[in-house]
């Protein structure tokens, strides 16, 4: 049999993050674990940035044919003919899905927010969970926890438009520029930069020492 730690591992856990929360649910703590399996299926849900191009588009187009609600496929393709970009149409849909899944958390983690505080009569309700024939106990806050799981490591910000170009060039070239950056070889950078991405030089080395603080 496959041991939670095993599993967390091949879900992308390291060791060390796999190893204590399965200590934690032998002790029968099971809210850290929780906490991260909630998160991390919410994380899911958000489109991935990082291929150069976005996989996401093809995915809701085959959805939207197979008859799968929820996505306008037409409106999409509208966008699309238009000429909008599908780089900046990624980031307005991460955008878009990290605000629902952050309000998502914190529904979860305060599900009568919406009464107000000024209801006298309102219940202060908490969702919990049971583990075996145990007590009620609560997971901890989600949407406290929501920032720090972000798989693209920036707490739920938009990615920059430099960081958008970077994750579009070929992988070696990445790799140099991150080399060149850590070696706080600006106008080389600024350079290389320029010759893959275009723009004056000026901008081209400012533009490298913004990305060298996000990388």
């Amino acid at each position: 049999m496959t041991s939670i730690s095993e599993r967390l591992q091949e879900l992308g856990y390291s060791d060390s993050q796999a190893h204590a929360l399965a200590q934690a649910a032998q002790r029968e703590d099971h809210g850290p674990l929780l906490r991260h399996l909630l998160l991390r299926g919410l994380w899911s849900d958000v489109v991935d940035e990082s291929q150069p191009q976005p996989q996401w588009l093809e995915r809701w187009r085959d959805l939207g044919e197979s008859g799968f609600p929820f996505i306008n496929s037409p409106a999409l393709q509208r966008l699309l003919d238009a000429g909008v970009d599908v780089h900046d149409l990624t980031d307005v849909v991460r955008s878009a899905q990290v605000l629902t899944i952050y309000n998502v958390a914190q529904l979860i983690d305060d599900p009568c927010r919406d009464l107000g505080y000024d209801v006298e009569d309102a219940p202060d309700l908490q969702l919990a969970y049971l583990a075996d024939a145990g007590a009620p106990q609560r997971p901890g806050s989600l949407h406290d926890a929501l920032e720090e799981l972000d798989p693209a490591g920036r707490h739920g910000q938009p990615r920059s438009l430099e960081l958008r170009r970077f994750g579009a060039l070929p992988a070696a070239l990445q790799e140099e520029i991150r080399g060149l950056l850590a070696q706080k070889a600006w106008s080389q950078t600024a350079v290389l930069w320029q010759r893959a991405v275009g723009g004056e030089l000026a901008h081209c080395l400012a533009a490298m020492q913004s990305l060298a603080r996000q990388l």
